[in-house]
């Protein structure tokens, strides 16, 4: 019967674990995770090269399901380091077991580092001292998201999270014509930066809600994989072996 109970939690905890980073934003023109890998995210953000902030990710699919992501999110020039405490998201009807079994495999926090000048994105588990690391294309570069054609619609004025906002319509385009649309709340008392961010993503909405914005470069050291930790091939491979760890007797009881 344990064996059984910690089965059930296992298929839980791989599903969530697959899922959650998958639902990310940045997956639009170039169909890659993480906000620095996606040009279409650069643009959505305008002028602001460089600043240090707090995000909630809330992603909803077309069958209601939700989920709510908190975070922190550091970024300069196309550079990002978003870090995600995914043991507190909130994930529907996930029990609180699946979040306990998330940490005992050292998989509660994820660091998710974008290089477009390396080409690359790093998945780091800092629990499990490890990371994988993922190509970016070509169209992932911040030559391409220059090249995007930006159009911008006022569409009213809103008060979000104690800012006064601008909120816009905003509408990417690739050399191929296929567009991306956002709506955006720009805060005029921030240098009209943008506190949220919507689009709609494969089917599931995404939003971003950013408070605590801390404008400024971001040390170099916050874009780079820690030393000594050990190198997967993938992030699935990784999760297994959280997995086997759990399955010999590393889930809570």
């Amino acid at each position: 019967m344990k064996l059984l109970a910690r089965l059930l939690i296992l298929s839980c905890l791989a599903a969530f674990a697959v899922t959650a980073p998958a639902q990310l934003p940045g997956r639009g023109l170039e169909g890659a995770p993480g906000i620095g890998s996606s040009g279409a995210m650069l643009r959505f953000l305008g002028e602001h090269k460089a600043f240090i902030a707090d995000v909630n990710i809330g992603t909803k699919g077309e069958r209601g399901e939700a989920v709510l992501l908190p975070g922190k999110l550091a970024f300069s020039d196309g550079q990002s380091r978003l870090e995600l405490d995914l043991a507190k998201v909130e994930a529907g009807r996930l029990p609180p077991i699946v979040m306990e079994s998330l940490k005992a495999a050292g998989m509660g926090q994820l660091v998710i580092l974008t290089r477009p000048d390396r080409k690359l994105t790093y998945y780091v588990y800092p629990g499990m001292q490890a990371y994988s690391e993922m190509p970016l294309s070509e169209e992932q570069s911040g030559e391409a998201a220059k090249a995007l054609k930006l159009e911008i619609m006022r569409i009213g004025e809103e008060n979000l999270g104690g800012h006064p906002c601008v909120k816009n319509r905003v509408v990417v385009t690739d050399a191929q014509g296929k567009t991306q649309e956002a709506t955006t709340w720009n805060a005029t008392d921030l240098r009209n930066f943008p506190v949220a961010i919507e689009t709609k993503e494969r089917g599931t909405q995404v939003t971003l809600f950013f408070s605590n914005v801390r404008f400024g470069a971001p040390p170099n050291t916050a874009f780079e994989v820690p030393r000594d930790l050990r190198k997967y091939a993938d992030s699935r491979e990784m999760m297994r072996e959280a997995m086997m760890k759990l399955l010999g007797g590393g889930a809570p009881k």
